[in-house]
């Protein structure tokens, strides 16, 4: 009986002790499990602030590009150096690869505010006449998005510093009260080419589509026909658009506004001063003052993608004056789960070259920076 009982306790004694070790292991395995996150969150922290500082010192080299000691300031077209893509830079530890693409080779929506009643009725009524609205709306007509006068009207009211209404296509804080979710109508400029989906008229949708060939800089800009896109360009030709492009891709890069006046006073046998009132210097030029860097910098697992507005009006070197700085998280699905910009990002080196639609797409973008797989911008 006492030996029955002896036997009971030591069992229990030794059950008691198995438990006990298996909690000390279970604890200790969280201890190290814990210990393994915090030195991995630890690196991959370090990583990102390291690739940051990096990518950071790349907008040092796009600057240097851009500066008057190495571009010529009258002219800015694709085969000046800067347009060239960074070669894929080896780092401590990771990579760095980065390109420059030309902000006014697209349209403006700040430029809108140049607008008042009278001269953007004369603009909309004149068939002969041409301007960003103009422009505007014969691009959203080739991307088959309805293009009406109240497209062109809602967006001055919305950067406009005044609260009356442009004309009756236009749109003020009262059309905003009674949407579905009302707005506060900004009257200032537009800070990112997003913000258009807020106007009255316009969808996510058709924001979406539009987005390649718009952007948002501070006050009025021109085009550049050197950088812009063969649809920008279409647009603007209105309905020469098809002559007005063959034109300009014979003549570039060119180097002179005027010799390209001249050019089309004598491709289209108009006087000259009509040439200069349908395309004048406010609407088209052949150099540029805003560029958007893209940069990509891979450090350990840690992957990051910075893009910079650079801004060198009146200065002898571009400052940065926007960034926005994405981290790419270390594993990304298969491509074929992935969009045709996110497969670009997804591009790995021996891959295939983009296919040949989205490089029609790229059209809209620095061609180096579509080669790279570096598209999109802070528009």
């Amino acid at each position: 009986m006492i030996k029955n009982r002896l036997q009971k306790q030591r069992g229990v004694a030794l059950l008691a002790a198995l438990i006990l070790m298996l909690a000390v292991v279970l604890i200790l395995t969280n201890i190290f499990y814990r210990h393994q996150i915090d030195v991995s969150q630890a690196s991959a922290s370090l990583h990102g602030d390291q690739a940051l500082l990096i990518a950071i010192s790349g907008e040092g080299w796009a600057g240097e590009l851009l500066s008057d000691k190495n571009d010529n300031r009258n002219i800015d077209d694709y085969g000046e150096i800067w347009a060239q893509a960074m070669p894929l830079l080896p780092v401590e530890g990771g990579t760095l690869k980065g390109c420059i693409s030309d902000l006014q080779g697209k349209i403006n929506l700040n430029s809108f505010v140049s607008y008042r009643g009278a001269s953007l009725n004369n603009e909309l009524n004149n068939f002969g006449a041409m301007g960003v609205a103009k422009a505007w709306l014969n691009l959203m007509d080739m991307l088959q998005i309805p293009a009406s006068p109240d497209r062109v009207a809602s967006i001055v009211d919305w950067v406009d510093v005044d609260s009356t209404i442009i004309n009756s296509w236009g749109a003020e804080q009262p059309d905003y009260e009674g949407l579905t979710f009302p707005r506060m109508v900004a009257n200032d400029f537009i800070s990112d080419a997003s913000e258009l989906a807020a106007i009255k008229s316009y969808s996510v949708q058709e924001v979406q589509m539009l987005s390649p060939w718009m952007t948002a800089l501070p006050g009025s800009t021109p085009i550049n026909i050197n950088t812009a896109s063969d649809q920008l360009i279409l647009a603007l030709g209105g309905e020469n658009g098809q002559q007005f492009l063959d034109l300009i891709k014979q003549m570039r890069p060119i180097s002179d506004i005027n010799a390209f006046y001249q050019e089309l006073e004598a491709y289209f046998l108009i006087p000259l001063i009509d040439v200069q009132k349908r395309w004048p210097p406010t609407l088209v030029s052949v150099k540029s003052d805003y560029f958007q860097l893209y940069l990509e910098v891979t450090l350990g697992e840690a992957r990051i993608q910075v893009k910079s507005i650079m801004d060198r009006q009146g200065r002898t070197k571009p400052v940065i004056i926007a960034r926005e700085v994405t981290v790419v998280p270390a594993s990304l699905p298969d491509k074929e789960e992935l969009s045709a910009a996110e497969q670009l990002f997804a591009k790995k080196s021996g891959d295939e070259e983009p296919n040949e639609q989205l490089m029609q797409q790229s059209n809209i973008v620095q061609p180096a920076c579509v080669a790279m797989g570096l598209t999109g911008e802070i528009t």
